[in-house]
């Protein structure tokens, strides 16, 4: 009844598809004889790492079930290989997982997004950076102080008047009663002008005090009845802004978020906080401000000198952040260019591609400002094609194609160089599929027999940045509630598909511990009570994810990932930037299914490294980074690639 192939041939695996067909034509469902019966078969056999043997037991297998009609009722075609697989003895079963083939992780293999838990984020948040102390510096100079009185000069400074009250009018930021200190002593006794003047100026003093500079209370010139002095506040309020220097920017993008800062009367502290979010706006490479007195008294002019970067920009990056199955090592390239139209937009293109050709990442995005805040509206296509180039599986032509788009509002609330929230709303839309043998065919349970799954997905976040001078805190969180919308995939319960629920939240400190020691620490968590599709689930394993294991080595519906690194610097440019760094981390994670979830987790599910990573600069905007990890939990299907000893490097240029 078994049919021994003697060799691998295409014209052998097309009968084993037919063979396929035919079963789920009469949808057999395995039962547990059955399934008694394969483990037999499959357990007669003993794995020598030849291709031979893989193929010879999915002939038997598909030739046994056939043979079974009456003892089944259902069969899922499309898990065939992967059943077989589930089933080898341990020694084949350590052997083939090795080599990333599984039925359960086969969508994810060959995918090669090197932090899938990131990339479902909508919007990139600031970089959680310390405070610069170079950016609480006064950004606007101190305005020359006019004379504080408008009388007449008293040659002699012998002259007493007599001060029953001094009243001080004209203030909408001080209560009378806030004046006290300085006027009481001078009032009910005779005064000389200078005592006078000196009020005038501690008055004025208060204002500059809460950063109002442009304000300041004068003496007027008066006629003094009844012992009663008048002290008028002349609040300074800004009548306009002139920008120098733009060429392509519109002036109108950098007035209106000045503007924001903007107060009647006019408060300098608001006022250099936007002007500091514009020094870090990658649109302007300089900008200075300066004021200037107006046609009035208590009016100003803003004049504000402004230096364009160079709107192109790009990234070149080699790293071996790729899933072995396609290929581990990985060149890529990021184009970008900003302010194309001239409102602060931002058109992107980015390309990846493994040394194998069995990953090939395109991604195109562009993204617009909408208002002051910088709110902003993006659109993102990212088209995925991977086929499995690892040995022996390479001959077996697995493939994997999907297609995202995505559309997504950020709207920053609260915004300044010290914090910064903001919430998001977006859609997200995926369309995937997988073959065998250049035949549409589905790994694990979720896809249709053709391999086809598809998400419509509606998601809201929300970001939270806080900075101060040691350090800096990030929290994201996003709710992802998947839809049936435009043809998505439907399952009856408890079977992954598009209809779902998932809660993915970050935190992440930077401490500064001094000049040359940097602590990074971060933290993701995902829960989920549903059954999720593969590109949904909590991925740990990789260079950028959980060290120690090769990329994306485990997945669940839920999972957490814990990792804490000390970056040390050993020695400094001229300039005074970092240029060899040492990095002791240690990584953990782990993941875990709903527990109806028809696809099981097998091994070890929960991963732990500990390792030192060496950064270099050795030049400006070239970054090289090494890092050697000892996995404190082995897992049996570790295999013999870089990754799986634990070593993961990275290079990239930016320019």
């Amino acid at each position: 009844m078994f049919i021994r192939l003697k060799k691998y041939s295409r014209k052998r695996l097309v009968i084993v598809h037919e063979l396929e067909d035919l079963t789920y034509q009469l949808r057999f469902l395995f039962t547990d004889t059955l399934h008694g019966e394969i483990k037999r078969v499959i357990e007669t056999w003993s794995y020598r790492g030849s291709i031979k043997v893989f193929h010879e037991l999915c002939q038997q297998v598909t030739v046994l079930i056939t043979c079974q009609v009456l003892l089944l009722t259902s069969f899922f075609p499309s898990y065939a290989l992967g059943m077989v697989l589930s089933n080898l003895p341990k020694e084949a079963n350590r052997k083939l997982a090795s080599r990333s083939f599984n039925s359960k992780r086969t969508g994810r293999l060959v995918t090669q997004q090197p932090d899938p838990n990131e990339e479902r984020f909508l919007q990139q948040v600031p970089e959680p950076l310390p405070i610069d102390p170079n950016q609480t510096e006064q950004v606007i100079p101190t305005p020359e102080t006019e004379p504080s009185s408008t009388s007449p000069e008293v040659e002699s400074s012998e002259v007493k008047i007599p001060v029953t009250q001094i009243k001080v009018t004209g203030s909408t930021i001080f209560e009378p009663e806030e004046f006290n200190p300085i006027t009481e002593p001078l009032q009910g006794r005779e005064v000389s002008l200078e005592e006078l003047k000196e009020a005038t100026t501690e008055i004025t003093q208060l204002y500059l005090n809460e950063g109002y500079i442009t304000s300041r209370a004068v003496l007027v010139d008066q006629k003094i009845i009844d012992g009663v002095v008048r002290i008028q506040i002349l609040e300074g309020n800004l009548t306009k802004i002139e920008i120098e220097g733009t060429k392509r920017l519109n002036r109108s993008y950098i007035r209106q978020r000045i503007e924001q800062g903007v107060t009647t009367p006019l408060r300098v502290e608001e006022l250099e906080e936007q002007l500091r979010l514009l020094r870090t706006d990658p649109l302007l490479e300089n900008i200075e401000a300066s004021l200037r007195s107006g046609e009035k008294i208590g009016e100003s002019i803003l004049v504000v000198k402004v230096t364009e970067a160079n709107p192109f920009y790009g990234n070149l990056n080699f790293d071996n952040f790729s899933p072995p199955s396609v290929g581990s090592e990985r060149f890529g390239a990021l184009l970008g260019y900003r302010n194309l139209t001239g409102i602060g937009d931002n058109l992107f293109t980015a390309y990846d591609r493994s040394t194998t050709g069995g990953s090939e990442v395109t991604e195109f995005g562009y993204q617009v400002p909408l208002n002051a805040k910088n709110g902003t509206l993006q659109l993102r296509a990212v088209i995925d094609r991977n086929q499995v180039t690892q040995e022996p599986f390479d001959e077996l032509n697995i493939e994997g194609e999907s297609e995202l788009y995505e559309l997504s509002l950020r709207q920053p609330l609260v915004r300044n160089p010290r914090e910064e929230f903001a919430l998001s709303l977006g859609f997200s839309f995926r369309d995937g599929q997988t073959f065998l043998d250049f035949r549409p065919s589905g790994f694990g349970i979720g896809p249709n027999e053709d391999g086809v799954s598809r998400l419509s997905v509606l998601r809201l976040g929300q970001d939270y940045l806080k900075r101060d001078l040691s350090g800096a805190w990030v929290l994201r969180s996003q709710f992802s509630i998947g839809t049936g919308l435009f043809d998505a995939t439907t399952n009856e319960s408890p079977i992954p598909d598009s209809r779902f629920f998932s809660w993915l939240g970050q935190v992440q400190r930077v401490q500064r511990l001094s000049d040359n020691q940097l602590l990074v620490a971060r933290a993701d968590l995902q829960l989920s009570p549903d059954s999720l599709l593969s590109s949904e689930q909590f991925v740990i394993g990789g260079g950028q994810s959980l060290r120690g294991f090769r990329q994306n080595v485990r997945s669940g519906d839920s999972g957490f990932r814990f990792t804490i690194e000390d970056r040390i610097t050993l020695a400094r440019n001229q300039n005074g930037g970092s240029v060899v760094q040492v990095a002791p981390f240690f990584d953990m994670g782990a993941v875990w299914n709903d527990s109806d979830n028809p696809n099981r987790l097998k091994g070890d599910t929960f991963l732990a490294g500990l390792g030192l990573g060496l950064i270099l600069n050795p030049l400006p905007r070239l970054n090289l980074r090494v890092d050697f990890t000892i996995p404190l939990l082995d897992i049996d299907d570790r295999g013999e690639n870089a990754q799986d000893d634990g070593i993961f490097f990275s290079v990239n240029y930016g320019f």
